[in-house]
């Protein structure tokens, strides 16, 4: 169903973004869309984000940025149409106008999460509902009203399920390693993208993520926020081998520097606490 939207009504094609998919992510959209004959970034992807005002401590010298998304940055370097400034405010209503008239035949959706975090979508659904927009598809990893509203759901992975990369605010590279694999279906959401392509005749060859990267380093080397993106280094996990390996940072960090004497006995920290009342 999607294919010929894809190869014959690209205008009737769109897609919206969330601004926490990673580089990895966006890089596979980048290639899916400018690969479609009268496609482009901007006529075609919207990147979508919540921000909210931060209570800053009276003489800060560092400001909590509205943004509540990882990567603006990252997807301002990408190309995609992403407003200058602190970036506080992203506008879809383009897409909405589109959507809402019947314009829009198909809507992929790509919302690596946390619910809500893509902002309100609220629209999409009552087009969905209404008959306005023939078909949507959602890519993501929690279970919403947007994903209930859908006629095709694409399991995608958590931040923690994922070796990717993102640019701060700042215009940093940073990286969030992996520490446990996805469940059930789901698959790394470049992936997902990969074989979404490739089902509308769009071919990718990418054997894993550092390969993605290695394509990035490669079209977009030049781009400060994308700059050393092949040597970003990715921890591996670790089995535990105590309870405490497992626990927070703070935990850890006292068992190895301030209780070396002691047998890591569970009740410990219960009972400091409750000596010190």
């Amino acid at each position: 169903m999607l294919l010929p939207i894809v190869k014959e009504e690209a205008a009737g094609f769109r897609m919206l973004v969330s601004a926490h998919a990673s580089h990895e992510e966006l890089y596979l959209v980048r290639q899916f869309v400018t690969q479609i004959p009268g496609a482009s970034l901007e006529s075609t992807v919207a990147v979508s984000w919540r921000s909210s005002a931060k209570v800053q401590p009276r003489g800060t010298r560092f400001t909590v940025p509205h943004v509540d998304a990882p990567n603006v940055a990252g997807a301002q370097a990408m190309g995609f149409r992403v407003p200058d400034g602190d970036g506080a405010a992203c506008d879809v209503s383009g897409l909405r106008t589109a959507v809402e008239s019947g314009a829009v035949k198909a809507l992929y959706v790509i919302d690596p999460g946390p619910e809500g975090s893509i902002g309100d979508v609220q629209w999409v659904i009552d087009a969905r509902a209404a008959g306005r927009l023939p078909l949507l598809i959602v890519q993501g990893v929690v279970t919403s009203l947007l994903a209930g509203a859908a006629d095709i759901v694409l399991p995608g992975a958590a931040w923690v399920e994922k070796e990717a990369t993102y640019t701060n605010d700042q215009g940093r590279l940073q990286a969030t390693a992996r520490v446990m694999a996805p469940p059930g279906d789901a698959h790394e959401d470049w992936r997902v993208l990969a074989d979404v392509a490739t089902a509308a005749g769009i071919t990718t060859s990418y054997a894993d993520a550092q390969a993605v990267r290695a394509a990035i380093a490669a079209a977009l080397g030049g781009v400060p926020a994308l700059a050393g993106i092949t040597g970003v280094a990715f921890p591996k996990p670790m089995a535990a081998k105590t309870w405490l390996q497992a626990s927070n940072p703070s935990e850890r960090w006292k068992w190895d520097h301030m209780f070396q004497d002691l047998a890591p006995v569970k009740g410990f920290p219960i009972m400091m606490r409750e000596e010190k009342e």
